[in-house]
């Protein structure tokens, strides 16, 4: 049975009338009346007694209205379940961040999407840019806050929502770190801590290149797994790393100086998620997040 035939039997079985279950599904008696008696010659069965007074069901229409019934009516909860995911924002919404700054910017979204979206519920925690890109492909997250570049054909970027200026960060006993600035030429003097092969190409190329510019090779030494790992192996000298400007508000150590890179380019941060798993309350969300950033500059 078609769709429409399912609904066009339930609606006479519940009316008990051919113009009232027309009018209820907004077609003509004619069509009502004609559906009906497909049925009825499909199944070789008169599902409706007829007469001038009255319209009722058969024993054997009876039956298959109990046995649709159930199942139109799971049908159409599937339906509504999936368009309310889809286009609908409430229900749960995961959100990943990597680093201080962007939890700071998560919580001031969470406060002006909860206002906007009552309905909506949403579960933040931190993770870590080496956990890559199969963590945050998982099923974990719905959408990540994250540095860039992110160059995947399977992820969505959303608009940049923090710029902060790209920086070095250096044992304080590195003979560079008595400066006051630093030039992309430098980091040929500087061993880079390497992030792990889990961590995508386009972000591991822009944070530990193998050149500067001016095409001399930069030294790399060990792989570090998180933020912390970065700052204790810098601080035992153990080389250097490239960071944004939000770490001289978060991450102040006593045996670790930052300096800002004059000539290279600003880090820039947003959101990404699997085209797969985009919804409205994944647009929403990005949407605030956008709002704040724009707040947070004026």
């Amino acid at each position: 049975m078609e769709r429409y035939e399912i609904e066009a039997f339930l609606a006479v079985a519940e009316e008990l009338h051919f113009g009232r279950a027309a009018e209820r599904l907004r077609v003509s008696t004619g069509r009502i009346s004609q559906t009906v008696k497909g049925l009825e010659r499909r199944f070789g069965a008169v599902l409706f007694e007829r007469t001038s007074r009255r319209v009722a069901l058969t024993p054997i229409g009876r039956t298959l209205y109990d046995d649709l019934k159930p199942g139109l009516r799971q049908v159409q909860q599937a339906l509504d379940r999936a368009t309310n995911s889809g286009r609908g924002t409430d229900g749960i919404i995961d959100v990943g961040f990597v680093g201080a700054a962007a939890g700071q910017l998560i919580l001031e979204t969470t406060k002006v999407f909860r206002a906007e979206h009552p309905g909506a519920e949403v579960r933040f925690r931190e993770v870590q840019i080496t956990d890559g890109l199969e963590s945050w492909r998982s099923e974990t997250y719905d959408m990540v806050l994250i540095s860039r570049p992110i160059d995947e054909p399977d992820l969505v970027t959303g608009p940049t929502l923090i710029s902060e200026q790209r920086m070095l960060a250096l044992p304080r006993t590195h003979r560079l770190a008595t400066g006051t600035e630093l030039s992309l030429e430098d980091l040929a003097e500087v061993t880079l801590l390497r992030m792990p092969g889990t961590v995508p190409d386009s972000v591991l190329d822009d944070r530990t290149p193998a050149r500067t510019p001016g095409g001399r090779p930069i030294a790399h030494g060990p792989v570090v797994h998180t933020f912390q790992e970065v700052l204790a192996r810098i601080g035992a000298g153990e080389g250097g790393f490239v960071v944004g400007a939000q770490v001289t508000r978060f991450y102040l150590r006593p045996d670790v100086v930052y300096l800002p890179l004059r000539d290279a380019p600003p880090i820039e941060w947003g959101f990404v998620w699997r085209a797969s798993r985009e919804t409205a309350r994944v647009r929403a969300f990005n949407d605030a997040a956008l709002r704040v950033s724009k707040d947070r500059e004026r």
